[in-house]
């Protein structure tokens, strides 16, 4: 008898490889017999719920186990050493940390950003100061003074490390001086002014040497050391002779990756995060389920088996697909499972394979049995849908509906019964319920009541049906409010309870064998609601449409909803008489939310009222100070469109006298504007160009003027000179209160004078150019960043060469302009570009890192160096598309010019303006296109920015403030298309709240009561156009036809409501046109069980291509032609760029 012993040699191991991926390895485990056989196992095979064989392929059904379990990714066990590389640096035991409390008040070369080492009790991974990122770099050395001292060689590139730290989103390199024995310190990038600070380093596997570069000692370098728990630069003639000290510049970093990490192969099951944003997709971290646990389908076909002689193994292919665990009986994907002890997600569990017999021949089609203890009803929303409950509801005996997962599986929660999904249950015997002994409260429904923050709960309705019928409970609000019996019960004065409905946390339970009611809520619901509040509450209901020459147009509809199409020259206008709140809501159609599409959306905000913009970045007109022809006095004010046309000019009168014009101070479009006069009298001006009132603080007096500034809150003028503190005239609009200060003595100040800037933290006052400018010499960017232009040697007036200046140190613009370029203006817009006028007729444009964009000399048109030349800017929208340009004044012997410029300074526009039209002093004017007003006021564009501008109806005082509320919500964040916005306006509360596609996204708060008998909306509310205050559009008065009409948007659904609206109102809104869902509820059954069925495998692999070249002939052209061939080519090959997969390349083209 032959004796065949079964040990690890004489038996030949079966390996698995995947059969489409050859980087999928299936994860195995090593078992131990006694008798001394040790085979390697797979996982996928560990108490396999099933096993069969039909048609020469082997099925394994495996138990539920994470995909993880079963595969991971073929990657080698290695450590990758990065380039870069976030670690923590310790000393020993101790972690050095960075103290950043000096931050945000730092200053070139102060050492108190400094790192200390600490113990690491003190250590946590959450805090940024104890984490560092070095960059490994290599930096040639380009200049001849780079020479190896010793040598005298040039010395070769060399590698070099960056060690950096965040702070506040501000990043800090590490820094060392030349001199030895200080502390190391960590340096803002401003202060670094480009040269980053670079040390030389050796690194062995976790451990780092740094040694700083100094000039003095070129390669004798000093190094960073621990000195005394400090991070410090030492000297390196200390090391030569001292391992103890040498021990001290060596620190533990973590430069690795492990790569075993990245083997795991992820399965999760993952809900979203709600955005503003509909497709977004961030997951919820907190609910995210990390590798989900399924049944997997194994297969390998017998045909597929091959031998390896190399190390004596039978190589077999399998492939592998999950089952569908996380399904419901009808296909529904929820966390349904009623089962405590399993997970939410498992619906399923896959116990059986049925194939026949094990046998070479079986069934043509396989079945997968699976156990499941859910049934799925589904509830289809605007109806009540009856249902019976099975004989068994196991595991439980009853269900209470808080238990049934409705409020998870999309039902509908609300603020009263009628607008939220409800439950009726069969009661065959009324309960007697305990609330009161005389009263019976009527038991209504049970009904999902939620709140804003996204909180539901199940609770049951009473009534009391003396005071109130079926339909009224129904509609009644409620939050959660639990009555006690005392609170629902009758007394003796009142023999009925005042009590007209109540909630309770519901008790209602799903019994077995048991009917109930179901109603889901749906549009139609929402539509009847809409219904009913246009007859009572919505004054958008009379809205008319009209084109641009009021003649009505009809619009179109979206389920009940108009919709207007904004092209250009329709728009939608309403007048109200409605004092007090107020709520809007429109959808609203965008094409590119990237870019600026509109100026005002709608609104009537015009001086005071309510609007919602896109882009308040814009300048719609053009003051001007110019002569009168009749009297010769420069008293006239010239107001000019952006096509430089005059649309209405008006006369300064102060009784029956003219007044000269000193300056013009200018709001936004829709603000009063200022005129300070000759007689330093400011005139106030309202939108209409009506003077409405006077500040006559500093009428007569003889102090000399060097700036004039118009504020949000505040106007200042500021007086000569411009060294003494404190020296200007304050004026409060708001409280019509001015400052003492009213005038000063003049001082000879040569070559300089004064300009004032108000802004959020205060007013500052800068020294400019006194002789070289005409109005232009400082600006701001939009870090708040100053430039002036300044005297190069204020002393020496002869001298016209000068400078701009950027902040207050020494920083001086010259790159880009000529070394003797006399500056006339400075101007940066809103891409903080630096736009330079110079030498009376040249404009120069300068990124802003000072590098030269473009320049371009104009004619001079024989205007003299003491005629004025003045830049502003100029944000327009032109047929829906947003445009900026550059308005360039000159001024002549007999006039002006205005000269509109593109960015690359193309003249898009110019006119002369001839005879008496001679241009009044723009030296004190900061802006004739408001462009200074809204840039440092916060204007900006691509937003939807919700503006209220309210006044009280009475004040104790007599003054009467216009208060200004805004909400700002950045478009580009959200994807174009439709998107939905809600405002409440509570006037009478003192707030206003936006909420964008159903999420409340800020709410802001003013005095309450204060406004409330302000009619907010009085002169008339526009959609799709721009109003005046006399149900007017803009367009109208600038005489441009069609002017700030929205071109290429659409808005539907919108309403006007005189009342504000609750958060459920907003969200009937929203739900309307998302379109309906159905409920589906999975309720328990008891286990039962059913199979799926697998119509078709693929048991072998798809044939691989040799490579992934190709060749593409074209052939029968009877082309001769060589030149036009290589033309066919080259556009085939462009051509088949676009639809060559990834991985495959053109070779070649033949065209023969």
């Amino acid at each position: 008898m032959i004796i065949n012993s079964i040990n690890t040699e004489s038996i030949t191991p079966v390996e698995y490889n995947h059969m489409h991926d050859s980087t999928l390895v299936f994860r195995k485990y090593r078992e131990n017999f006694d008798f001394g056989l040790t085979v390697d196992q797979y996982y996928f095979n560990k108490d396999a719920k099933d096993r069969k064989t039909n048609y020469n392929t082997q099925y394994v059904l495996s138990e539920i186990q994470p995909l993880s379990t079963i595969l991971e990714l073929k990657i080698p066990y290695t450590k990758a050493a990065t380039k870069s590389f976030t670690t923590t640096v310790k000393f020993g035991e101790k972690y050095l940390k960075t103290n950043f409390q000096w931050a945000d008040s730092y200053t070139t070369g102060l050492s108190t950003i400094s790192s200390t080492f600490v113990d690491s009790t003190e250590f946590s991974n959450l805090s940024t100061n104890f984490f560092f990122t070095f960059t490994l770099t290599s930096i040639t050395l380009k200049k001849s003074t780079d020479v190896d001292t010793l040598s005298g060689n040039t010395l070769p590139p060399e590698d070099r490390v960056i060690v950096t730290q965040e702070y506040n989103s501000n990043t800090y390199y590490l820094t060392a001086a030349s001199a030895t024995n200080t502390a190391a310190w960590f340096t803002p990038y401003s202060a670094v002014s480009g040269n980053i600070p670079t040390f030389r380093y050796n690194i062995d596997n976790n451990k780092i040497l740094l040694s700083n570069v100094t000039p003095e000692l070129s390669s004798l370098d000093s190094r960073l050391c621990n000195n005394g728990d400090v991070l410090s630069l030492s000297a390196i003639d200390l090391f030569y002779n001292d391992a103890t000290k040498l021990s001290t510049c060596i620190f533990d970093i973590n430069r690795f990756e492990l790569t075993k990490d990245y083997k795991t192969l992820s399965n999760s099951f993952v809900k979203y995060t709600s955005s503003f944003n509909t497709d977004i997709v961030d997951l919820n971290t907190s609910t995210t389920t990390e590798h989900v646990s399924n049944n997997y389908f194994i297969y390998s076909n017998n045909y597929n088996y091959f031998q390896q002689k190399s190390n004596n193994t039978n190589t077999v292919h399998a492939d592998l697909f999950p089952l569908k665990n996380q399904a419901t009986l009808h296909e529904y994907y929820a966390e349904n499972n009623h089962f405590n002890s399993e997970p939410g997600y498992l619906n399923r569990v896959y116990e059986k394979i049925h194939a026949g017999a094990n046998q070479q021949t079986g069934t043509d089609k396989i079945g997968v049995s699976y156990n499941i203890g859910t049934y799925d009803t589904v509830f289809k929303p605007n109806k009540l849908t009856y249902f019976t409950t099975p004989s068994s509801l196991a595991p439980y005996t009853v269900l209470n509906i808080k238990d049934s997962k409705l409020q998870n599986l999309g039902a509908v929660p609300g603020d009263n019964p009628l607008m939220s999904d409800k439950v009726f249950k069969r009661r065959m015997d009324i309960k007697n319920n305990n609330y009161s002994g005389d009263t019976d409260p009527t038991y209504l429904c049970s009904w999902l009541s939620g709140n804003s923050d996204g909180d539901t709960k199940w609770v049951d309705r009473y009534y009391n049906p003396n005071l109130k019928n079926f339909t009224a409970a129904l509609s009644t609000t409620s939050y959660y409010k639990v009555i006690t019996a005392a609170d629902a019960s009758s007394t003796t004065s009142s023999p009925i309870s005042t009590t007209e409905t109540f909630d309770v946390s519901s008790s209602l339970t799903f019994e077995p064998n048991n009917d109930y009611m179901v109603y889901h809520i749906g549009s139609e619901d929402y539509s009847n609601l809409f219904k009913a509040y246009n007859t009572r509450y919505n004054e958008a209901s009379a809205i008319e449409y009209i084109n641009y020459k009021g003649v009505p147009i009809t619009v179109g509809k979206v389920l009940d909803d108009d919709e207007i199409i904004l092209n250009g020259e329709q728009l939608g206008r309403i007048k109200t008489e409605n004092i007090g709140d107020f709520s809007t809501n429109f959808w609203l159609h965008t094409n590119d939310n990237n870019l600026p599409f509109a100026y005002q959306i709608l609104g009537n905000y015009f001086e005071e009222g309510f609007g919602v913009f896109n882009t308040d970045l814009v300048t719609p007109n053009i003051i001007l100070p110019a002569k009168n022809e009749k009297s010769r006095k420069k008293s006239k004010l010239l107001f000019l469109n952006n096509d430089l046309e005059v649309y209405d000019e008006i006369i300064l009168m102060d009784g029956v006298s003219e007044i000269e014009i000193k300056a013009i101070g200018r709001k936004d479009n829709f603000s009063e504007f200022y005129v300070l006069g000759q007689n330093n009298i400011i005139y106030v001006f309202n939108s209409n160009n009506n003077l409405i009132s006077k500040i006559e603080n500093l009428k007569d007096t003889n102090a000399v003027i060097d700036d004039f500034e118009v504020g949000e809150d505040k106007l200042h003028v500021l007086f000569n000179p411009v060294s003494a503190t404190s020296n200007f005239f304050t004026y409060n609009y708001n409280t019509n209160k001015a400052s003492t200060v009213t005038t000063s003595t003049s001082a000879n100040t040569k070559g300089k004078k004064g300009k004032i800037v108000r802004r959020n933290n205060g007013t500052d006052v800068y020294e400019v150019d006194s002789q070289n400018g005409y109005g232009n010499e400082i600006s701001i960017d939009s870090a708040g960043n100053v430039y002036t232009i300044k005297q190069d040697d204020f002393n020496d007036l002869a001298n016209t060469q000068n400078f701009v200046q950027k902040g207050t140190t020494d920083n001086k613009i010259k790159a880009g302009l000529g070394i003797k370029t006399k500056v006339n203006g400075v101007l940066i817009d809103d891409e903080d570009d630096i736009i330079v006028l110079h030498d009376n007729n040249i404009i120069s444009i300068l990124d802003s890192n000072r590098k030269l964009k473009r320049t371009r000399e104009f004619c001079d048109i024989n205007n003299f160096p003491f005629q004025q030349t003045y830049m502003d800017i100029i944000c327009d929208f032109e047929d829906g598309v947003y445009k900026k340009y550059i308005l360039f004044i000159q001024e002549f012997n007999d006039g002006f010019r205005l000269t509109k410029l593109n960015n690359k300074l193309q003249i898009i526009n110019s006119k002369k303006f001839y005879g008496v039209n001679n241009l009044g002093d723009l030296s004190l004017t900061k802006s004739v296109t408001s462009y200074y007003y809204l840039r440092n006021t916060g204007a900006n564009k691509k937003r939807i920015k919700v503006l209220l501008k309210t006044k009280p109806k009475f004040s104790s005082s007599g003054v009467i403030p216009r208060v200004k509320s805004q909400i700002d919500f950045d478009l580009t964040t959200i994807n174009p298309g439709y998107n939905h916005f809600f405002i409440n306006v509570s006037v009478r509360k003192g707030y206003m709240e936006l909420f964008v596609n159903g999420r409340l996204y800020q709410k802001t708060t003013f005095a309450a009561g204060t406004f409330a008998l302000d009619n907010v909306l009085g002169t008339g509310l526009y959609v799709g156009a721009v109003s005046t205050p006399f149900y007017l559009t803009l367009s109208n008065r600038l005489q441009q036809p069609k002017k700030y009409f929205i071109n290429n948007a659409k808005i539907k659904g919108f309403k006007l409501y005189n009342k504000t609206m609750s958060y459920f109102d907003m969200l009937a809104h929203y739900n309307y046109h998302l379109g309906d869902k159905d409920l589906i509820w999975s309720y328990p059954i008891g286990q039962r069980t059913y199979i799926d069925t697998i119509d078709k495998l693929s048991k072998f692999s798809f044939p691989e291509k040799i490579n992934n070249d190709y060749k593409v002939n074209i052939v029968n052209t009877g082309l001769d032609d060589e030149k036009l061939k290589e033309k066919i080519e080259e556009r085939v090959d462009k051509e088949l760029q676009k639809i060559t997969p990834y991985y495959d390349t053109v070779k070649e083209i033949n065209i023969s």
